[in-house]
């Protein structure tokens, strides 16, 4: 049962080895300290470390060290990327030897870009099917096409669409470069929201908000006004779980032109 329950915690790792959250992360640490004078002691007998090889779609991709069960080590990483190929790939972890029967965890990390019309669907959900995790996010503008100075209004649609989730979500709403968000319509959407929109922050290139979302989602406006002219892309809007940042929906970059209003200059009289 002690077996299991170790493997259960190191299975459920991020892709930076940690458990997400800084109060997980401490208490996985404390359930690992507390078994490893047991273990120790129930492995006092191991020899000491032994070599694996690692192969990649049957071609050797290098050798590892690996501690044996009694010792808590730092992980040991193999970069395998000019091993993958596109597609489906193998991965296999083999042992000779004494160590061959040991017990032991590998984890694999990938990070990877895919097309916009892949990542989500037309509506902004996450595709992520037959998930009761999965997200949605809706951004509109009123208007894209605006001068210095004017009021663009942005819509904001934000839902956990699955049943079983719940907890904080985290939508950051990308804006165009050098625009002033109103502070006063953000405190009026937090009111109305019923604080399930219970914070924000404005960064140079986006609004990052804190959402409890509601059943149904939860809708808000807010307005800003840009500064100066351009022809420029916002940050692209995305929203994630704020303890597990892996489920997240992202939609794409918007385009905006906005231009310089006309100088009223006066005719002078001679």
């Amino acid at each position: 049962l002690v077996s299991r329950g170790l493997l259960f915690l190191l299975k459920n790792k991020d892709a930076y080895g940690v458990w997400y959250s800084t109060q997980a992360t401490v208490n996985v640490f404390d359930a690992l300290m507390s078994l490893a004078p047991a273990r120790a002691a129930s492995f006092a007998q191991a020899a000491g470390a032994q070599t694996a090889e690692v192969f990649v779609n049957g071609q050797s991709a290098g050798t590892i060290s690996v501690p044996t069960e009694a010792s808590l080590a730092a992980p040991v990483t193999l970069d395998i990327s000019r091993f993958v190929a596109a597609g489906a790939n193998r991965v296999e972890v083999r042992r000779a030897g004494r160590g061959a029967s040991a017990k032991a965890a590998a984890q694999v990390v990938a990070d990877y870009y895919v097309p916009w019309s892949q990542s989500t669907d037309a509506d902004g959900t996450l595709r992520q099917p037959r998930s009761s995790r999965a997200l949605r996010l809706a951004v509109a503008f009123d208007k894209t096409r605006a001068q210095v100075g004017d009021e663009v209004v942005c819509h904001v649609e934000a839902e956990r669409v699955g049943h079983q989730g719940y907890g904080m979500l985290l939508a950051e709403v990308g804006l165009p470069p050098g625009a002033d968000v109103d502070r006063a319509s953000l405190e009026r959407a937090m009111k109305s929201s019923g604080w399930s929109l219970s914070r924000y922050d404005i960064l140079p290139d986006r609004l990052v908000v804190y959402l409890w979302a509601s059943a149904g989602g939860t809708k808000f406006d807010f307005a800003f006004r840009p500064r100066f002219g351009l022809v420029a892309k916002s940050a692209p809007s995305q929203i994630y779980d704020y303890y597990n940042p892996e489920a997240r929906a992202v939609l794409p970059s918007q385009g905006f032109a906005v231009s310089e209003r006309p100088s009223n200059k006066l005719a002078k009289k001679e």
